[in-house]
């Protein structure tokens, strides 16, 4: 050992202390010396020194440097833009990870002492940064996360009484925030397993009628299905509180990571009573407007309101049973009403429409037009549908061989789960087909 190279000796020496190794280099021949005293580092297995120190450092970065580090770290060691930065003064420290004992570990490499215009030598200095990584990168993530509840509570809370937010893969949850009247249920606030303590929950605090469809919902696999293919999912049910039940709407709703649901709980006890007020009322007052005078089947406004609770329970996400709608339309009405006068006309309309209520003997008939009627098709009828349709076809093409009895158009559609988003959009598509029927029917004489 030379005397310079015994000088360095006692400077890294002293450098330990502060550091977990230390690299001598000679900038102009590119020998270097490396030093520890962590046993760590040693089983490493790193060169201790040799007359190419860029070389060698990127046999050892291929060897110990954790994958997804290597390439921006030996980014930063190449010896044009070390020597560069450090006569410049902007050299700066570079943090990565070498894999110890199969983990990935922090450190930072930083200059000790630079490489000027007259000097030929630098030093580095390694140091093990991986507690101080670890918590800045936990209050990051704590940060990030309180930062995204705090979006979520202020968002969300006008709408929803309780609102948790739950990791999808590990159950983990936490609740976002919570009325008074929910706090009081002592309902754990955070938890490991969303739906492990949901299912455990049920019997204290749902109403037993609704427990069953509860504890479907709240199942991993069906919730995970039930948002399959839409952004929210809501189910209704009861919650016992200080012994009375309480009306409540649960509602599912994918993050925008889509790792993690939001569950929120909503009071709607006002709604629920406000709505069987609203339809106690609209029975009483609307009998008579929701009925068709002349065929006694339900009218127009009738159907709009069908339409329109259908739609809203679709939007809303609520479950709704399969349906399908068939469009029939009478062909020549104006023509008969224009030749035999407006009584044969009705008498025509009245048989068309006994004609389709004893086809579709379990649906609800609507008249919608003075020449137009709709079956919505639900339960029996909708899986006997093709062969309800095809029947009524048959004895409307036998009305018109003989002459006699009305000839009605019609056309069929069904609710496609998955692709339909409106109620109007099957109306589309049974009103099509009902057009391309009435047009065989006129063609074929």
């Amino acid at each position: 050992m030379n005397s310079r190279d015994e000088i360095f000796f006692r400077i890294a020496e002293a450098l330990l202390v502060d550091y977990t190794s230390v690299y001598y280099v000679n900038a102009v021949t590119n020998e270097y010396q490396w030093y520890s005293n962590d046993p760590d580092y040693h089983s490493l297995q790193i060169e201790k020194g040799g007359d190419d120190f860029f070389k060698n450092l990127k046999i050892d970065a291929d060897k110990v440097v954790y994958e997804e580090d290597k390439h921006i770290f030996m980014e930063d060691m190449q010896k044009e833009h070390l020597i560069s930065e450090m006569k410049r003064g902007m050299m700066q420290s570079v943090e990565y990870r070498l894999v110890i004992d199969g983990k990935p570990v922090y450190h930072r490499i930083r200059v000790i002492r630079s490489v000027g215009d007259e000097d030929d030598y630098f030093i580095l200095g390694i140091i093990n940064v991986d507690k101080e990584v670890r918590e800045r990168l936990e209050a990051e993530r704590i940060e990030k996360e309180r930062e995204i509840f705090n979006d979520i509570a202020m968002s969300l809370a006008g709408h929803f009484d309780s609102i948790y937010y739950v990791e999808v893969d590990t159950g983990k949850f936490f609740e976002i925030s919570s009325k008074n009247a929910y706090k009081d249920l002592k309902v754990p606030t955070k938890g490991v397993d969303f739906f492990k303590e949901t299912a455990e929950n049920i019997n204290l605090y749902i109403h037993r009628e609704d427990r069953e469809k509860v504890a479907k919902a709240f199942e991993k696999e069906e919730m995970l299905k039930n948002l399959s293919n839409r952004k929210s999912y809501a189910i209704t049910y009861r919650l016992m509180m200080e012994g009375e039940p309480v009306h409540v709407r649960n509602t599912q709703i994918w993050a925008e990571d889509h790792k993690h649901i939001i569950v929120g709980l909503e009071n709607i006890d006002d709604e629920v009573e406000r709505e069987r007020n609203r339809a106690k009322a609209l029975h009483a007052a609307n009998a008579l407007a929701r009925k068709d005078a002349l065929t006694g089947v339900k009218n127009k406004t009738a159907y709009c309101e069908l339409e329109k609770t259908v739609q809203e329970n679709l939007d809303k996400g609520v479950d709704y049973l399969p349906f399908a709608m068939a469009i029939c339309d009478l062909n020549d009405l104006k023509v008969i009403n224009d030749t035999y006068g407006h009584k044969t006309g009705d008498e025509f309309i009245v048989k068309a429409c006994t004609l389709i209520c004893d086809t579709f003997s379990h649906s609800p008939v609507f008249r919608i037009g003075g020449d137009e009627f709709l079956v919505f098709l639900s339960e029996r009828d909708r899986s006997d549908k093709e062969i309800l349709v095809n029947k009524f076809k048959e004895m409307i093409l036998e009305n018109k061989k003989k002459n006699e009895g009305p000839i009605v158009a019609i056309g069929l559609a069904s609710f496609e789960q998955g692709s339909d988003t409106t109620v109007t959009e099957v109306f589309e598509r049974a009103d099509k087909e009902m057009y391309k029927n009435k047009k065989s029917l006129k063609e074929d004489k």
